[in-house]
């Protein structure tokens, strides 16, 4: 059994089998591997770890994206499913996308009822 959280999402599987945050992410996940399938994108990674660090290149900290998402020509783009953004997240995102200036962020809010 999960632990429920404040923000009353419910851990669950796609059709990957991967395990997600809510139901939303794991429908975002599903779409992502219709498109592998369709030949959009070549493949995608779920919960990547990406190290932050600083000038020094000292670790500070690790920020676990949703999704990335790799691209037939090697191009990569980080997906974020969102349904609230929390200001710890929106720091690690800052960070990150200094951290990776070369690999877009592009984050995904949730829509009622599009990935319920």
């Amino acid at each position: 059994m999960y632990r429920k959280n404040k923000y009353h999402n419910k851990r669950c599987r796609c059709n990957a089998n991967h395990i997600h945050q809510s139901k939303g992410e794991a429908g975002y996940c599903n779409d992502l591997a219709l498109q592998v399938k369709a030949g959009v994108i070549e493949k995608y990674e779920s919960q990547k770890k990406f190290e932050i660090c600083d000038n020094e290149g000292k670790h500070i900290s690790n920020h676990f994206v949703d999704f990335l998402v790799h691209h037939f020509d090697g191009k990569k783009e980080i997906h974020e499913y969102k349904g609230v953004a929390t200001e710890l997240w929106k720091l690690k995102m800052a960070l990150t996308k200094s951290q990776y200036p070369d690999i877009p962020y592009i984050v995904i809010y949730e829509k009622k009822g599009r990935y319920r």
